[in-house]
């Protein structure tokens, strides 16, 4: 004899096909998210002002969040189950529009890379890995000053020749579609 199990799939939820097509594409923008972020996460460091971007997409999303939760207002139930969508939607854009516009302005120019001197203050070991054992070139972290502002770099190899004593580095830069300017290093 067979006990009855209070879960026997009489309280599962049955989605319709549409509602699995929308949950499986949430799945799906999560993961590309992550994915965005592992392989953007390496040139932060050498983009420049990168908490301006940070600060001007986190403004743009609120704004895009505030107009989407005007929208979905009346289809939510109460006021907590509004505070937790709104919450998923605000961190939501935010995560997506700042690795986006990162991306496009890493990836598109307005013009060719310049090379462009800057004041050096000092180099450090950044980590020690597999690949720079094998290259003899390990990870250097630079910091440069950028008008009243410090700069970090992370480069493969040293930036700075004591040799020529002049106190400046050189930097290949490149300014991106969106106004922002990345050094460019080989990674």
């Amino acid at each position: 004899m067979s006990m009855p199990s209070p879960y026997g799939g009489q309280n599962r939820i049955i989605l319709t096909r549409r509602e699995y097509i929308i949950w499986i594409s949430i799945a799906l923008a999560v993961m590309a998210t992550i994915f965005l972020f592992v392989f953007e996460l390496r040139h932060f460091n050498n983009t420049f002002k990168l908490g301006r971007m940070f600060l001007i997409t986190t403004l743009f999303a609120a704004g895009i969040g505030t107009w989407i939760m005007w929208r979905l207002k009346p289809t939510l139930k109460d006021t907590i189950d509004s505070i937790r969508v709104s919450l998923m939607v605000y961190l939501g854009l935010v995560a997506l529009l700042f690795l986006a516009t990162h991306f496009i302005n890493r990836n598109l120019t307005l013009g060719e890379t310049r090379t462009e001197t800057y004041p050096f203050l000092q180099h450090e070991l950044y980590r020690k890995d597999v690949e720079s054992i094998k290259d003899e070139q390990p990870l250097i972290k630079t910091y440069i000053q950028t008008g009243n502002d410090m700069k970090r770099l992370v480069s493969r190899g040293y930036l700075y020749n004591e040799a020529t004593d002049k106190g400046e580095v050189s930097v290949q830069v490149k300014r991106g579609i969106l106004g922002f300017k990345v050094a460019k290093f080989k990674n």
